[in-house]
């Protein structure tokens, strides 16, 4: 991956997501699929507040300028409620009707894709747990990191977010030297060509 960042006036694409650990993964994503020169991630400091910053970015002359814009959220606890949030507020903003997992027509193309792990609720960490985890050669490891997991659970430490926990027991061995999720697809520790990836590469391709 390069490691020079572009400037947003350098470049037509923009991705938008929700915090520099998201940055570093998406590059890593779209440079596997040779889709990352000329993109410019923008990451918004998390998702609080994120409909007052989506207006504040999504200036009309941006909106002139680029060629494409995409947004990569998190589903969390609510899919189809996050969906319809970011739905309304992208077409609110860009006067265009904005759906996930798809991209509009007009100029410039607006694209949502909400990410789950299954279909309902989760983090992008889910869906990356579980495009490993169903790996069948990752069975033996899975179970490492499950045992653990459990054994932290039975002298009273949880993890917040559970595949949170899971990928990072995971990448605190298999990319030790920054256990992030990022640098864990720069180590090539994840497979996107995984048919668990392919409606999330799907999207990006069309950035």
């Amino acid at each position: 991956m390069t490691t020079k960042k572009p400037t947003l006036e350098a470049c037509d694409r923009v991705l938008i997501v929700e915090g520099y650990g998201d940055l570093l993964f998406y590059a890593e994503a779209l440079e596997a699929i040779g889709k990352l020169d000329g993109v410019f991630i923008k990451e918004m400091n998390g998702k609080s507040e994120l409909t007052t910053k989506l207006e504040t970015f999504l200036s009309r002359k941006l909106l002139a300028a680029k060629k494409c814009i995409g947004v990569i959220v998190d589903a969390d606890a609510d899919l189809s409620g996050t969906c319809r949030s970011l739905e309304s507020v992208l077409t609110r903003i860009t006067g265009q009707a904005v759906r996930h997992a798809d991209w509009t027509q007009g100029t410039p193309s607006i694209g949502l894709f909400v990410v789950s792990g299954d279909g309902n609720t989760g983090e992008i960490e889910s869906l990356v747990w579980r495009a490993w985890s169903n790996d069948p050669e990752n069975a033996g490891p899975r179970t490492c990191v499950e045992t653990f997991l459990a054994c932290m659970d039975g002298q009273g430490h949880r993890a917040k977010s559970p595949d949170k926990g899971r990928i990072s027991a995971l990448l605190s061995v298999l990319s030790d030297e920054d256990p992030r999720l990022g640098p864990g697809a720069r180590d090539r520790v994840f497979d996107f060509s995984r048919p668990e990836f392919q409606p999330l590469i799907d999207f990006l391709r069309r950035l």
